[in-house]
């Protein structure tokens, strides 16, 4: 593989990762105020005057799309996408390399197994997958 068609798989992963990234962003978000809300998820009413005696009803806190509105509405539409800096600064460069591993990985595969085949994407993913956890493990050596 030519060191222009690696860093055209390497510019894909970016470009895939920052689109997908951007377009899962307020869906974490949402998910994250959802999880950490201080508002008690359940209130309970006790009814002490029914024909059986006293019952509890349960009332669930509002879902997904109560709190879009209320995002949108309390911080306006740029508050969906907090913490998107950091999420492209640490995913992007990963999806770079791998899609650039698992690409050679491929290339050299295809040449061994029919081209193409299941195993060769199989054995391709998880050798891009080896590569980069390699890869980490030799930049973070000097944490001390």
């Amino acid at each position: 593989m030519s060191q222009r068609d690696t860093l055209v798989h390497l510019f894909a992963g970016v470009c895939g990762c920052t689109v997908g990234a951007i377009l899962i962003c307020p869906l974490e978000v949402v998910k994250t105020r959802l999880q950490s809300s201080s508002v008690t998820l359940y209130i309970s009413e006790v009814h002490l005057n029914t024909m059986a005696g006293a019952s509890v009803n349960r009332i669930v806190s509002p879902g997904p799309l109560h709190c879009l509105k209320l995002i949108l509405e309390k911080e306006g539409p740029r508050s969906l996408f907090r913490g998107l800096g950091p999420n492209l600064v640490g995913v992007a460069p990963s999806r770079a390399i791998y899609f650039a591993a698992y690409s050679n990985c491929k290339e050299k595969l295809n040449d061994v197994f029919d081209p193409d085949s299941t195993q060769v994407h199989m054995i391709s993913a998880a050798m891009a997958e080896i590569h980069y956890c390699v890869f980490l493990l030799n930049s973070n050596h000097d944490y001390k």
